[in-house]
């Protein structure tokens, strides 16, 4: 397996879940010369609307958008579960492409396979690191773990600002054909929660609100269990509402 060493790696339990939770800010990493990769655990085959083929080719063109790699993990979706199976898959990823960071889902969420893809994640993360452990691969441990706020309302530890990049998220979501209302929406069939007006409104209106916490027009929130460190506090004295 190569070595492929990168910046960040972002992972979602279905493709369309870090361009919802983290895409602006893979977009400013991008942007910065950061390296990353996607990895979506699930092959959304429980999707309501499209087919797994289908949106393996939206994920494919998401992750163009975001200017990073992407790796679908072909786990069950709807039965994502944090077993020693789950980790592997993921463990050697995180050996192959040897992330600094990893980015994923909070913990706690409504969604069943996105409160798992967090204690996969997290065992993941720890066991790659482990000298003894035969699962292919040298072993690699990311330093830090970051996660995403979905709907949920966790108060977050940092928000990143995501402003300049808010056009491109948005682009990134909407590669998402066949999950989200746009001009093509009824060509497939099935009424879903995200395939609904109010839905987008709501990533706006929800990134948005971050946005104001930091006195920006869009941010993404994320929560840590570290404290995260800053070198340079002046850095945080940006003009409000630039």
């Amino acid at each position: 397996m190569p070595f492929e060493s990168v910046d960040f790696m972002a992972i979602g339990a279905h493709p369309d879940d870090v361009e919802l939770g983290c895409g602006g800010t893979l977009l400013r990493l991008s942007a910065l010369g950061r390296k990353g990769v996607v990895v979506d655990f699930t092959d959304a085959t429980m999707g309501t609307r499209g087919t797994p083929e289908l949106r393996m080719k939206e994920a494919a063109a998401a992750a163009k958008v975001l200017k990073v790699q992407r790796v679908n993990l072909a786990l069950p979706d709807g039965n994502l579960a944090d077993t020693w199976e789950s980790q592997k898959r993921l463990i050697e990823q995180i050996r192959r492409f040897r992330p600094k960071v990893l980015i994923t889902h909070h913990a706690k969420e409504e969604h069943p396979d996105h409160e798992a893809a967090a204690h996969i994640v997290k065992h993941a993360c720890y066991k790659a690191g482990l000298a003894k452990l035969d699962c292919g691969g040298k072993p690699f441990r990311p330093r830090r773990i970051f996660h995403f706020v979905g709907i949920e309302a966790h108060t977050p530890s940092f928000c990143v600002d995501i402003t300049p990049y808010w056009t491109k998220k948005l682009q990134a979501v909407l590669c998402f054909k066949s999950q989200f209302h746009n001009s093509m929406e009824k060509s497939y069939r099935g009424k879903t929660d995200i395939s609904t007006p109010a839905f987008l409104e709501s990533v706006e209106t929800r990134n948005k609100f971050w946005g104001l916490m930091i006195r920006r027009k869009f941010a993404e929130a994320f929560v840590t269990t570290d404290v995260p460190e800053i070198d340079d506090i002046t850095l945080q004295s940006g003009e409000r509402f630039p």
